[in-house]
């Protein structure tokens, strides 16, 4: 690759509205992504070095509006043996998703909770649950853009009844790639 760009966040929700808008704004390939531990988790793209900048600058701007970017990062011309550090996902089938939504607590008992409202408020497919350390789980559901609103509201006050809830976030129309990188379960 020309270039490697990263997002990293602060929780789970940031990392995938970052990369949902890295894969939209420039021509780049996601990579993959990390749980780092401590609530801290990357998303990583690569591509020519000018597309690679625009994207990674659309994720940080788009991840700040859920959560807290706690780097942002291009490398150009990266040595090849970087990416023997790097995590690479292989993806799996890229699966259309009309809507996303996450539900992001501190600790099981408010995820769980949150799952179980979910499913029973509205027609959703809880299709997840990502743990990336520090005790954030996040929950993800898929269904069409009204029911994963609806979802995504109900499971957040459930879960701030019983847990601590750090985010609620809904992407409507999430990018192809974004689907294939983050559905397919824990690594």
């Amino acid at each position: 690759a020309d270039a490697i760009g990263m997002v990293e966040t602060v929780g789970f929700i940031g990392v995938v509205e970052a990369g949902d808008a890295m894969s939209k704004a420039a021509q780049v390939t996601l990579t993959g992504w990390d749980k780092i531990g401590g609530g801290l988790a990357s998303v990583f793209c690569e591509g020519d070095v000018a597309a690679v900048k625009s994207a990674v600058d659309a994720g940080a701007q788009a991840a700040a509006k859920v959560g807290t970017v706690h780097s942002a990062h291009v490398i150009p011309r990266p040595h090849a043996e970087l990416a023997s550090v790097l995590p690479s996902t292989s993806k799996g089938n890229g699966v259309a998703v009309q809507s996303l939504g996450l539900v992001e607590t501190r600790g099981a008992t408010g995820v769980i909770e949150a799952a179980d409202a979910m499913s029973k408020a509205a027609d959703v497919e809880v299709v997840t649950i990502a743990e990336i350390g520090g005790g954030y789980i996040t929950v993800l559901v898929t269904g069409d853009v009204g029911s994963v609103k609806a979802a995504v509201s109900a499971g957040s006050e459930a879960a701030e009844r019983v847990g601590e809830l750090v985010s609620q976030h809904v992407i409507p129309r999430p990018s192809d790639e974004v689907a294939s990188l983050y559905l397919r379960g824990e690594e």
